[in-house]
């Protein structure tokens, strides 16, 4: 197995650490979507459409970033890097919208 050389490590540390920025930029905080989700069913219905269109943009930018820093780094560790942290970020926000649609306050913004 070739020696990695320092640049194809911190290139992969910068693109696994730029991925939350995608996921914060399309979506709300967990707290957000854990706290405000729940309601009656319009509203559960319409916060999951417009969370997992989000999900849907910033997975697309994460595989992106990675192939792209692939390519660059002519290995698949940018790509590896970004799809685990991608599917890491996934889970937490489906279990956020989940406990928020399910069990969370149901908080609503038009009262506050």
């Amino acid at each position: 197995m070739p020696k990695r050389s320092g640049q194809d490590v911190a290139l992969t540390v910068l693109v696994v650490s730029e991925v939350p920025n995608f996921w914060s930029g399309f979506l709300p905080s967990l707290f957000t979507i854990a706290t405000f989700s729940g309601g009656d069913p319009e509203k559960v219905a319409h916060t999951k459409q417009w969370i997992r269109r989000g999900e849907v943009q910033a997975m697309g930018l994460t595989v992106a970033l990675g192939l792209a820093a692939s390519v660059l780094a002519e290995e698949p560790w940018p790509l590896v890097g970004v799809l685990v942290m991608g599917f890491y970020l996934a889970l937490q926000y489906e279990m956020a919208l989940k406990k928020g649609c399910d069990a969370g306050p149901s908080v609503d913004m038009d009262e506050q």
